[in-house]
């Protein structure tokens, strides 16, 4: 009889254990870094542990402390027939697990529609969202949230997005909602249930039920930039906003978070404009970590679609003068000209009050007899937001030339202006987080995510 009861409770013990297991977690908050490839991730943890970076008192940046609290792994992201991928092809396959080509939203390699992670959570009973700092039709929004042909139906993605009654969306694009063939869409938004807003102030007073917020024509602004614009919500205001709207669904919430723009950035090889948008990111998953930390039943996943730009710090040899400045300054130079870059750079990279990418537009938009030195150095200088020198610099008339060396006088190398190969980095926290460690592909993130969900039964 002894036996018998000590085998009915263990039996009984492991099928209540077995349940707990199956019911997972209940609430996924998956954060996206458009373009964060790990060099950049390096670039902003070492920035943070030893250039004293603004707003890390500790000197330790948030996805550092998630990476040592959390498990991670390295992931793939080739598609079904190319080696290196897009935005599109990438959200889609992490969004529905299957293998796609480049440009396609949320169907298969055959061209056929595939369910996103967002419409299996719908029919779980959970509440979704998605929130980019880009524009919301976006590849990595798109792909979570629509299936067409190409990532350019901007309409027909708008028109599907609002169709699947996505809970919360949020982020810039509001002409593809509001213009030509969608010029009814936000009344028929509305219709639907939703709340329609289009500032930071109109967002706050949202607290419950759908909301379509739409805070910029086309793509919101760069963080370097976002100061000039008060009315826009930044990305975790959003996000914050997205998970108090999410969580009052009993059943649970999925979220997904881009920031979006470390990719344009990094497009751009602008490193100072990487290190405000990793800064945007890091405040992300601050937030996100803190929020798994009060509520246990939350998974926390970090990750990028791609690398963009292969950049980082090498050392390089300079000639006497500049040799001669750097030392004025304080900064050591070894081997009798050889700089291996100082931590000092950051400090100017923190000083940066605009993009390099719209500042060559600007110049090379100007007449060649107005693109004079005085002239480049001093629009070069307020958008770097300190006194800039250009004194070595040769061939001012090539506009590409001149970025390409404040690049190597920052001691700053990329490789390319495109994605590339190189394999990412997939940081997880909380309950299930020890699903994703290992290599793998990132078609195979949503079914670990299904399994840390409970959605895998069979």
């Amino acid at each position: 009889m002894k036996k018998f009861l000590t085998l009915s409770l263990t039996l009984v013990c492991l099928f209540a254990a077995g349940a707990l297991s199956a019911a997972g977690v209940k609430n996924v908050i998956w954060i996206i870094g458009d373009g964060m490839g790990p060099e950049l991730m390096g670039f902003f943890m070492q920035g943070a542990r030893y250039a004293g970076l603004e707003g890390y008192p500790d000197n330790i940046s948030h996805l550092e402390k998630m990476m040592n609290k959390g498990s991670w792994g390295l992931y793939f992201n080739n598609t079904y027939d190319t080696v290196v991928t897009d935005s599109a092809a990438s959200a889609t396959q992490m969004a529905t697990g299957v293998l796609t080509r480049p440009e396609v939203i949320g169907r298969d390699f055959n061209g056929k529609d595939v369910k996103t992670l967002m419409e299996l959570a719908k029919e779980k009973g959970k509440s979704v969202g998605v929130v980019s700092d880009t524009y919301i039709t976006d590849a990595t929004p798109a792909g979570f949230t629509a299936h067409a042909s190409g990532r350019g139906q901007k309409m027909e993605i708008a028109r599907q997005q609002i169709a699947s009654g996505t809970d919360v969306i949020l982020g810039g694009g509001l002409k593809y909602f509001n213009s030509g063939e969608n010029a009814l869409l936000l009344g028929r938004a509305k219709l639907q249930g939703y709340h329609v807003v289009k500032n930071k102030k109109e967002l706050s007073k949202v607290k419950s039920g759908k909301v379509l917020g739409l805070f910029s024509d086309e793509a919101m602004p760069l963080a370097v930039e976002l100061y000039k614009y008060p009315q826009m919500p930044a990305l975790v205001e959003m996000a914050q906003k997205a998970v108090e709207v999410l969580e009052q669904n009993k059943e649970g919430f999925v979220l997904m978070a881009e920031a979006g723009k470390i990719d344009w950035a990094a497009h751009a090889n602008d490193a100072g404009a990487v290190l405000a948008e990793m800064k945007t990111i890091d405040a992300l998953i601050a937030f996100a970590v803190e929020y798994a930390d009060k509520h246990p039943d939350t998974l926390v996943y970090v990750n990028a679609d791609h690398d963009t730009g292969l950049g980082t710090f090498v050392y390089r040899y300079i000639g006497r003068s500049e040799r001669a400045r750097k030392t004025a300054r304080g900064e050591a130079v070894y081997g009798g000209g050889t700089d291996y870059a100082s931590f000092n750079t950051y400090k100017l990279l923190e000083k940066q009050k605009g993009s390099l990418y719209t500042l060559e537009r600007e110049l090379r938009a100007l007449p060649a007899e107005k693109r004079t030195k005085e002239h480049i150095q001093e629009r070069l200088s307020q958008t770097l937001g300190y006194e800039a020198d250009i004194s070595d610099f040769y061939n001012l008339s090539d506009i590409s030339g001149i970025f390409r060396q404040l690049n190597e006088q920052r001691g700053m190398s990329w490789a390319t202006q495109n994605h590339s190969a190189a394999p990412l980095i997939g940081v997880a926290y909380g309950e299930g987080a020890e699903r994703f460690t290992g290599v793998y592909h990132n078609t195979d993130i949503l079914l670990r995510l299904k399994d840390v969900l409970g959605w895998n039964e069979d």
